[in-house]
């Protein structure tokens, strides 16, 4: 058994894909699971199937992006559990793929609002929860794009590498308290989100197959996990940067140029959060 059997975990974007087939899967092999997202509804609906297969689950209701509310999220998860041992912040925004001078203005301060800043606060609001507890584990969500930037998506792919940064420094500053800061850089998938970024990809995966990823991921020891074959991309960027550069150059130019030729150009940062 690993540590999802036995584990209370917060996933935060769980409303729908990536996030609510990790919190499924989750709750299918023992774990006390908090459904957490804007959508209160869809995780009232979530939960109760939870429970009604014996699990144990509860739906709290968050926006990542206030600080305020994070804080309720986690206190709302000590309620009912008594600890979190697994924070999962997978609540994000990819938007729409475009040219970053055709965005509006806004989207820098969007993205980085929902992925840098509402990471920020979920591990702020647990911190003190897994410092008296003493220990715990937080997974932050990159991508691909921020250790190897794709036209198209620059704001995004900015804002994922900060998250990348970020994490990489926390786990190093709260080794010594036995929290275990890790990130989970999931590959292009099927969901509503995925599909406003029409990627010519060899294979697009679907959330649950992600969702089984994952928990491989957390039962291991590992710091990162790029998988579905990304964590090749990332080697080849190490031995010939060049080469991975041109591969995500031509990828984001393709996939903005077909994105635009199926109708009018949409002002980047439109459309809302897959998981937020």
């Amino acid at each position: 058994m690993g540590r999802a059997a036995s584990s209370a975990v917060l996933v935060t974007g769980a409303s729908s894909g990536i996030g609510l087939h990790i919190a499924r899967a989750l709750a299918r092999r023992g774990a006390k699971v908090a459904f957490a997202a804007r959508r209160r509804e869809t995780l009232e609906r979530e939960v109760a199937a939870v429970v009604a297969d014996g699990g144990q689950a509860v739906a709290v209701p968050l926006d990542v992006t206030d600080a305020a509310s994070a804080q309720r999220a986690v206190q709302q998860v000590m309620e009912r559990f008594g600890r979190v041992d697994v924070l999962v912040n997978n609540a994000g925004n990819g938007g729409e793929l475009g040219w970053w001078a055709d965005a509006r203005p806004e989207v820098a301060r969007e993205q980085f609002a929902v992925h840098v800043l509402g990471a920020e606060h979920m591990a702020r609001a647990v911190l003190p929860v897994m410092r008296a507890q003493r220990g715990g584990v937080i997974v932050n969500f990159a991508s691909t794009v921020g250790y190897v930037p794709m036209p198209g998506a620059a704001i995004y792919s900015a804002a994922k590498a900060a998250v990348n940064a970020w994490s990489i420094a926390l786990r190093t500053e709260l080794a010594p308290e036995n929290i275990d800061v890790r990130v989970f850089s999931p590959p292009h998938t099927s969901t509503e989100a995925g599909e406003r970024w029409p990627l010519a990809l060899p294979k697009i995966f679907e959330p649950a197959w992600v969702a089984e990823a994952f928990v491989s991921f957390l039962d291991s020891n590992a710091a990162r996990a790029l998988p579905g074959g990304n964590g090749g991309l990332l080697l080849l960027q190490r031995v010939w940067p060049s080469l991975a550069a041109r591969i995500m150059n031509g990828l984001g130019r393709d996939a903005v140029t077909r994105r635009l030729e199926h109708g009018t150009p949409k002002r980047l940062g439109n459309s809302q959060s897959k998981s937020a």
